[in-house]
């Protein structure tokens, strides 16, 4: 039986590997995040610092969300369990994002 081509995305590896990738991208975030901080934000290349962090950032948040949504088929067709984690990260990006956005990294 041949699957229809859209239907990869939701296969159980995909879904692990996108949780994964997530994982290690946020890491890397937590490790940018002194380039917004205190002494980030008053340096001469302060915008380019916020530019690398908002992009990697967003495709933080990419991953995530994308991580939620393979996963989160299977949920509803096989009843595995809910994707906690991949849900917390993709919160966790959330609130990151409006952080940043406020400038309450740069106290």
């Amino acid at each position: 039986m041949v699957l229809p081509a859209h239907t990869w995305f939701y296969r159980r590896s995909v879904g692990a590997t996108l949780s994964i990738l997530a994982g290690l991208a946020f890491f890397l975030l937590c490790m940018l995040l002194p380039l917004v901080g205190p002494a980030g934000s008053k340096v001469e290349h302060a915008s380019e610092n916020e530019m690398i962090f908002l992009s990697w950032l967003g495709i933080t948040l990419l991953l995530s969300v994308a991580s939620v949504l393979s996963r989160w088929e299977r949920v509803r067709k096989e009843n595995e369990p809910r994707p906690i984690y991949s849900l917390l990260l993709c919160i966790t990006c959330i609130i990151t994002l409006i952080i940043q956005l406020t400038g309450g990294f740069s106290i």
